[in-house]
């Protein structure tokens, strides 16, 4: 064995090593978990007949969940839901032998152009709602409307009052624009206030490692301010009555737009132009 390999290894052993410590099973409530590794939350939900994960990410974080369900449950993953058809939430449902793969209807031919990664095997698809009964536990899954991707959906647990989403938000931060290239503000913020409006205990999101209602909140008011302002620049320039006037609104609005209660948000000064962008966008184009 060279010196490069045995290099290559060590390096492989340490990073799954790592990967396992810094995995958690979070009780939430009754039968309700946050799973938690490399850098993704998913929810976990144990009935009576089953189990229902979300979002395992990767094959990786897949057998690591797999692993850390098993030690709180004998019961099985029945259920494995995908909040969006973003590569980088699908991977490695080809380990849950025998459980359905949910995902919304309209991510399905987005996954059919899958290039870098394997597709999963979407077995149940839905348009507008699915719910999973767990035995003694039902989970409801929503697509209020395209957000972060075309197949957004939350899951809620009406009986624990849990809600979880993929990618609609951050605590105290805005995305970088590289993430954000195909998300409609316009649809993120109708499922923020439809998640608020459920009056949930605990709101999981997948890049948070807490689940704080109180940052879902937040979240929906600044994305309603936005949303009001950039709105009112388009009202303002279709009143004008020069047709071309809402057109010239998309070349400024980003670089005039300011909300600067949010100014203490990592990275507002980079990324907060761009959510002024995507909104206007969003309304101008539809998406």
């Amino acid at each position: 064995m060279n010196k490069l390999s045995a290099t290559a290894i060590a390096l492989l052993a340490f990073t799954s090593l790592a990967q396992a410590q810094d995995a958690q099973l979070i009780d939430v409530a009754d039968g309700v978990y946050q799973f938690t590794a490399m850098g993704y939350s998913s929810l976990v939900v144990v009935g009576d007949d089953g189990v229902l994960v979300t979002d395992p990410a990767n094959p990786a974080r897949a057998r690591l969940m797999i692993d850390a369900v098993a030690g709180a449950t004998d019961k099985p993953i029945t259920h494995v839901a995908l909040s969006h058809e973003h590569y980088d939430h699908v991977g490695g449902t080809e380990l849950f032998d025998g459980a359905e793969i949910i995902m919304q209807e309209d991510g399905l031919d987005v996954l059919a152009l899958a290039v870098l990664a394997p597709a999963p095997k979407v077995t149940v698809s839905f348009d507008d709602s699915h719910t999973v009964d767990l035995g003694g536990k039902t989970v409801e899954l929503l697509h209020p409307a395209a957000g972060d991707g075309v197949a957004t959906s939350i899951a809620w647990v009406p009986s624990d009052r849990v809600v979880y989403s993929g990618d609609l938000y951050e605590r105290e931060e805005f995305t970088i624009p590289q993430f954000k290239e195909d998300t409609n503000f316009v649809g993120v913020r109708k499922i923020l206030n439809d998640m608020v409006a459920l009056d949930p205990a605990y709101a999981i999101n997948t890049h948070d490692d807490g689940n704080s209602v109180e940052a879902l909140r937040v979240n929906a008011v600044m994305m309603n301010e936005l949303y009001d302002v950039v709105k009112a620049r388009f009202d303002e320039a279709i009143a004008s009555g020069d047709g071309g006037a809402p057109w010239n609104v998309m070349f400024c609005i980003a670089d005039e737009v300011k909300l600067d209660q949010y100014a203490g948000w990592k990275n507002y000064e980079s990324a907060f132009p761009n959510y002024v962008w995507r909104m206007a966008t969003s309304m101008y184009h539809g998406g």
